[in-house]
């Protein structure tokens, strides 16, 4: 492919597809080319700026205006969406957490290892400078053996209930960030999980409004993953890491200022997959990552119902 800017098709323009498309808009050497929303009135209300628009994945298809496509659809819908893309060999950025389970994750990679189609998956925080900046200092021995790694994320309030219905819980929708963040600032898998749910929210099944995940590291550090959805400073996201050297705080995301760290990720992230898709080695997740981050989800989320622990690996012992 030549240096001219990478076409990419949004598919899905709902909350997160039109975060998407701001973030598109102002990457360097991408073009949007087409948005696909099969909701008449979401169609409707999205700014006029020309873009082709589509109601279903097969009239994008009919065309050959795009290069690529960039899945924001609802998570319960990622698998038949790559599927179709994949069969289609088109490169795909596709949000996070690529299905609802782990099997869905599973087969979504097999579809796109047999149509060798690149695939990237949305885990936007590989592409914040302070936490690439921790994970430099990690990897360098700079804070010395890691203990404990403890990752936030709360809302600022809980989602709808037509979001709810196809997140997969609050493990699925919000876990999966905190869980793939620890695993590439620490190079280390999730070998056991427990979880517990806190006050407010549903009483019961896997979508409380608080929980929190203990589990334990391959490399033998401790992790806790802390969430809720009614936070009065707002969408915050933070770390901290515990080590034999040092400690680091990282309140990467805070409140109002936090918008911009959110959405410059988003935009080097599409700046990354739009310099693969033009021959550059791939810089952000893959969908080993998203199989990995989405069975520690997924367990926890089992862990939620019941409160018993579960394993993932043998490598450390319960």
């Amino acid at each position: 492919m030549s240096d001219d800017p990478v076409r990419i098709a949004l598919v899905g323009a709902g909350r997160m597809g039109r975060t998407h498309l701001e973030a598109l808009e102002l990457a360097r050497g991408v073009t949007v080319a087409a948005i696909v929303e099969p909701v008449a009135s979401v169609r409707a209300a999205l700014p006029a700026r020309g873009y082709t628009m589509h109601a279903s994945v097969e009239a994008l298809l009919a065309g050959d205006d795009f290069d690529a496509v960039l899945i924001a659809a609802p998570s319960d819908q990622h698998l038949a969406l790559v599927r179709t893309f994949a069969a289609a060999a088109v490169p795909m950025l596709c949000e996070k957490p690529v299905g609802v389970g782990a099997g869905e994750a599973i087969e979504a990679a097999a579809a796109v290892d047999r149509a060798g189609v690149i695939f990237q998956v949305g885990y936007w925080r590989r592409f914040v400078p302070e936490l690439r900046a921790l994970r430099e200092r990690i990897a360098g021995g700079e804070l010395g053996e890691i203990f404990q790694v403890c990752g936030f994320q709360w809302d600022a309030e809980p989602p709808s209930a037509q979001f709810r219905a196809h997140s997969g819980g609050i493990a699925v929708d919000m876990a999966v960030h905190e869980l793939d963040q620890t695993r590439w600032l620490t190079g280390q898998e999730v070998a056991w999980l427990s979880a517990a749910r806190g006050a407010g929210g549903p009483e019961a099944g896997r979508d409380p409004d608080v929980a929190m995940i203990l589990a334990q590291l391959t490399g033998g550090a401790a992790a806790t993953v802390s969430l809720g959805r009614t936070f009065p400073h707002g969408d915050c996201c933070w770390v901290e890491v515990f080590g034999s050297a040092g400690y680091e705080r990282v309140p990467f995301m805070w409140g109002e200022p936090g918008e911009r760290v959110f959405r410059d990720a988003l935009v080097a992230q599409a700046e990354a997959f739009a310099a693969t898709v033009r021959g550059a080695p791939q810089r952000g997740a893959g969908a080993e990552d998203a199989i990995a981050a989405l069975s520690a989800a997924e367990l926890a989320g089992d862990a939620l119902m019941d409160g018993q622990p579960r394993a993932l690996s043998p490598a450390v012992p319960m």
